[in-house]
């Protein structure tokens, strides 16, 4: 399965998209990069899974539902401090209250097993550049991280 990974570089912006039930991208002068981003964008489909990273704490966080498309026209200036593009709504199954670090995943995820591969970087694209790349999972690695992500019944 694919998912698509988000990083943001502290936890208050994760909380205000989660608030929002918005997510974007930080915004660039490179037109190279935003034309990119906008192609790839594309590819990201209502109904997609994501998660989001913390940069700060190193950390997945708060895996979530994409429904909505990206809206390549919309720059978005009432969530966070800076203008973020290329906005698409999200259910968040969780919050930033829980949190797998880059550590922890590469020992109890099992994609890092099965490939070999020690660098957190190279199974979860989480590099600004990669924004809308789709990383490829197991559904044994999506269901761990529901589990311990995802915000349980009875709990806020």
């Amino acid at each position: 399965m694919e998912i698509f990974v988000f990083s943001s570089k502290n936890l208050t912006n994760i909380w205000a998209g989660i608030g929002a039930r918005l997510w974007a991208v930080s915004q660039t002068e490179d037109s190279a990069t935003t034309q990119g981003r906008k192609t790839k964008a594309q590819n990201m489909k209502i109904g997609s899974f994501g998660i989001l990273y913390c940069t700060d704490t190193h950390a997945l966080t708060t895996p979530f539902v994409v429904y909505s498309k990206v809206d390549p026209h919309r720059v978005v200036e009432n969530v966070w401090p800076e203008k973020w593009v290329l906005p698409f709504k999200i259910h968040p199954l969780g919050n930033p209250e829980h949190q797998l670090s880059s550590d922890e995943a590469k020992k109890v995820l099992p994609v890092f097993k099965r490939s070999g591969e020690t660098n957190f970087g190279k199974i979860f694209h989480v590099q600004a550049v990669t924004a809308f790349s789709a990383t490829g999972i197991e559904q044994e690695d999506w269901e761990i991280l529901v589990s311990r992500l995802a915000v349980k019944s009875g709990e806020t």
